[in-house]
C-alpha cells in the first residue's frame, strides 16, 4: 500500500500558524475580549480542518490530519472524555526500523467527530531532557493505552516498555514491563509513574491491553512470557500495578496476541490475533461471561477483501487488532480497528476501522470500501 511522504511534514508551519493563534488570543484576554478569545480558541483546534474535511472513513487508505499529514499514532486507543474523542498511539520515527528504537513517545490527536482529527502533540516523549531513564533508555514503547480512573480523577497512560540494556535488557524483547504514566487533563503533558511486570511472570507480559468494566475494575490481559498463555489480573485501587495474581485464560488459543475487548450486554469478548511477529495473520474471536473466562471459540469475525492489497479474512485485511471502539451516542455500536504494520518504514503504518456487526450475538468484521457512522441506529 503506498502512503504520501511522511518526511516532508508540514507540522512547523502548522504549528507556526497554532502559535501566532495562541499569541493573538493572549493580547485578546489582556484586552478583556472575551468573545473574540472564544472564537479564536476553537480556531486554534479547528481551523486547519475547514480545508479537508474526511467524510468517510476509508480502511486501508492514508488517513491525513487537520494538515494533512498521515496519522502517526500506531497501536493505539480512542477515549471518549467531555465531549472530544482523544486517539493516542505510538509516535514512529521517520526512517527507523522495528528492529530500531523507532518510537518519539505517544502522540495525541483530538476529534469531535472520529474522522478529522487535530494533532496536539506528544503527551508523553522519550527524548524530553526530563524523561526518566526508564523512558530515555529503553528500547520500545509500544500498544498505549489510556482510561480516564474516575476514583482518581486521572488519565492513566499504559505502555508496552522493554528495558534498557544497562537495566538487564538484552537485544531481544525476552522480557517487558507495563509503563505508567499519568495525567490531569486528556492532553498531557504524562508523568512517568513506573512499571511492573505483570502475569506473575518475572518475564512479565507482551502485547497487552487495559480493560475498564462497568463496576469501575480495572483489567491488565496480556500474554504471559516465555510461554505465550493469555492471562489476566485486576489492577490496584488507583489503577498504577497489578491488585494480584493473574489467571489463565481458560479457551484463549495459545500464542494470541494483539488483545482488544469489548462488552455487549451481559457478555465480554475478545478480539485478537496469532502471532507471527510483524506480518498479518487470520484474527480470533473468543466470548465469555466474565473478563476473567472462562473464553469460547467464535472463529474468525473476518468476512470480504481489502482491494489495496487483495487480503482477505486469512490475513486480516493485512491488519492486526488494536482496539475495539464504543460508539458513544449510537446504539449497539462498536468500530473494529486495526493496525497495517510497515515494520521497514512504520511510520507508513495505516489503519482499518469497520463497524461491528452481529448475528445473533455473534460479531462480524465486513469489509467496507468506505463509510460512516450513518451505518449505526442514534440513540
Amino acid at each position: 500500500m503506498q502512503h504520501p511522504s511522511l518526511r516532508q511534514r508540514s507540522h512547523l508551519s502548522a504549528r507556526s500558524a497554532r502559535g501566532l493563534l495562541r499569541r493573538v488570543i493572549v493580547a485578546a484576554l489582556r484586552l478583556g475580549a472575551i468573545a473574540t478569545t472564544l472564537v479564536l480558541g476553537h480556531a486554534v483546534w479547528g481551523a486547519e480542518t475547514s480545508a479537508r474535511r474526511n467524510t468517510h472513513f476509508r480502511p486501508g487508505q492514508p488517513w491525513p490530519d487537520a494538515q494533512g499529514t498521515h496519522v502517526n499514532a500506531h497501536g493505539f486507543c480512542i477515549l471518549d472524555f467531555g465531549g472530544r474523542h482523544y486517539w493516542y498511539g505510538a509516535d514512529k520515527i521517520a526512517g527507523k526500523t522495528e528492529s530500531e528504537k523507532n518510537e518519539a513517545g505517544v502522540r495525541c490527536y483530538v476529534g469531535d467527530d472520529l474522522l478529522n482529527w487535530q494533532d496536539a502533540g506528544l503527551v508523553l516523549s522519550v527524548f524530553a531532557p526530563t524523561a526518566h531513564a526508564d523512558l530515555a533508555d529503553a528500547s520500545i514503547l509500544d500498544r498505549p493505552k489510556v482510561i480516564y480512573h474516575a476514583a482518581t480523577k486521572k488519565f492513566i497512560l499504559y505502555f508496552k516498555l522493554y528495558p534498557p540494556k544497562s537495566q538487564g535488557g538484552k537485544t531481544g524483547t525476552d522480557y517487558a514491563y507495563v509503563g505508567v504514566a499519568t495525567a490531569t487533563v486528556p492532553t498531557g503533558p504524562f508523568l512517568y509513574q513506573g512499571r511492573f511486570l505483570g502475569g506473575n511472570s518475572p518475564f512479565g507480559t507482551g502485547d497487552f491491553t487495559i480493560f475498564s468494566d462497568i463496576d469501575g475494575s480495572v483489567y491488565h490481559l496480556g500474554v504471559r512470557k516465555p510461554d505465550k498463555a493469555h492471562v489476566c489480573g485486576r489492577l490496584s485501587d488507583d489503577g498504577l500495578q497489578p491488585a494480584g495474581d493473574y489467571v489463565e485464560l481458560a479457551g484463549i488459543t495459545q500464542a494470541t496476541e494483539a488483545p482488544a475487548l469489548f462488552r455487549r450486554g451481559n457478555k465480554i469478548y475478545f478480539l485478537g490475533s496469532g502471532s507471527s511477529g510483524w506480518a498479518p495473520n487470520a484474527a480470533r474471536l473468543f466470548v465469555a461471561d466474565r473478563v476473567t473466562g472462562p473464553y469460547q471459540d467464535l472463529g474468525n469475525p473476518c468476512r470480504g477483501v481489502n482491494p489495496h492489497n487483495n487480503l482477505g479474512p486469512e490475513k486480516t485485511f493485512g491488519g492486526q487488532s488494536t482496539f475495539v471502539y464504543p460508539v458513544a451516542g449510537r446504539r449497539d455500536a462498536w468500530i473494529a480497528m486495526f493496525d497495517i504494520n510497515q515494520p521497514q518504514d512504520p511510520i507508513t503504518s495505516g489503519y482499518i476501522w469497520l463497524p461491528v456487526e452481529f448475528e445473533g450475538d455473534r460479531p462480524i468484521i465486513r469489509w467496507r470500501n468506505q463509510w460512516n457512522l450513518s451505518v449505526f441506529t442514534e440513540k
